[in-house]
């Protein structure tokens, strides 16, 4: 389960007031979201440095100009235009709050779509968020599949061991890639070591 101990990386007040005013604006519009990425993994597994925040979020196109003008108010660098086409468009777009990067992600593939619907409620900097349960980091993780992802994926495994729903990562995976693709090979590998080490 995500840690409750209000973790939180050592960047600064600006990210603190940054995932606080998003969650308000999100909460506020009844957005649907889940918190992914580097935030995310630090309830599940270790503080590490960021100095951005992912989101992953259901926003239909009729709703985005009160939102993107309400994170305006709280302070956000938006580019009101730029921002709806390329979220409605292109399922991402990149907004500010002064240093933090804070990306937004639509969830473009029915796999995001499941990471979503099974995001948990965690404690970060004494409020209430939605972030990505383990599993769902495993699987965002597995198709971005970057060197750091790699890292993170161990940890994950590492830190929660048999109580993981591997069922459900694999049939993730099933929808989006074959037995033999390298990324479910070394995933299979991990899954043995992390299990052999226990």
């Amino acid at each position: 389960m995500p840690n409750t101990d209000d973790s939180s990386p050592q960047t600064g007040p600006t990210l603190h007031r940054a995932i606080e005013a998003l969650v308000d604006v999100l909460n506020q519009h009844q957005v649907r979201y889940a918190i992914i990425g580097g935030m995310a993994l630090i309830q599940h597994t270790r503080v590490r440095t960021t100095d951005d925040i992912d989101a992953l979020l259901t926003l239909p196109q009729i709703a985005m100009p009160a939102f993107f003008e309400s994170l305006e108010a709280r302070g956000f660098d938006v580019e009101l235009v730029k921002n709806i086409t390329e979220l409605r468009d292109h399922g991402l777009t990149t907004i500010q709050f002064e240093d933090i990067v804070i990306d937004l992600m639509r969830p473009a593939l029915p796999a995001y779509a499941h990471v979503l619907d099974r995001a948990v409620d965690s404690r970060i900097l004494g409020r209430s968020v939605r972030v990505s349960a383990a599993e769902g980091l495993i699987v965002m993780k597995l198709l971005a599949f970057r060197p750091i992802d790699e890292g993170d994926i161990q940890d994950l495994l590492a830190a929660y061991g048999d109580s993981l729903d591997l069922n459900y990562v694999r049939a993730e995976l099933d929808s989006v890639m074959g037995p033999e693709d390298p990324r479910r090979v070394k995933f299979e590998s991990w899954v043995g070591n992390a299990a052999g080490a226990v």
